[in-house]
């Protein structure tokens, strides 16, 4: 599991991103947080401004498919997006959650079967 997070000035961007991640069932819920202060390093000089934040928790198999997916969305003007890794969480309650995400069939899956298996989950 991760929790995405996907960075912009546009809240309209974010929304439309919101939505896109629930319709395509890449996520298991969005969280919206809009004008957030700010403070980067530009030329040299601080300026502050403010930004949205979108996080999301999803299955860490999923992110090169939402990513791809916002490129193609926004070839020229690429939200940040990245990942943090969700290190400890009640996993029976992220099985519930992650039940109706996106599934991709990859040598992960298998490892996670083998793990559920050896945790005396069903696979």
């Amino acid at each position: 599991m991760i929790l995405l997070q996907v960075v912009s000035k546009s809240e309209l961007k974010i929304e439309e991103i919101a939505e896109m991640l629930i319709s395509n069932r890449f996520v298991i819920d969005v969280n919206v947080q809009r004008n957030i202060e700010r403070a980067e390093l530009v030329n040299d000089k601080l300026v502050y401004g403010t930004v949205c934040v979108l996080s999301a928790k999803t299955r860490a198999v999923l992110f090169d498919a939402i990513d791809k997916r916002l490129q193609e969305m926004y070839p020229d003007n690429m939200p940040e997006t990245y990942a943090l890794p969700i290190m400890q969480m009640d996993w029976r309650q992220a099985d519930i959650l992650t039940k109706d995400v996106q599934e991709v069939k990859t040598v992960n899956n298998r490892l996670k079967r083998v793990i559920n298996k050896v945790r005396g989950r069903k696979a």
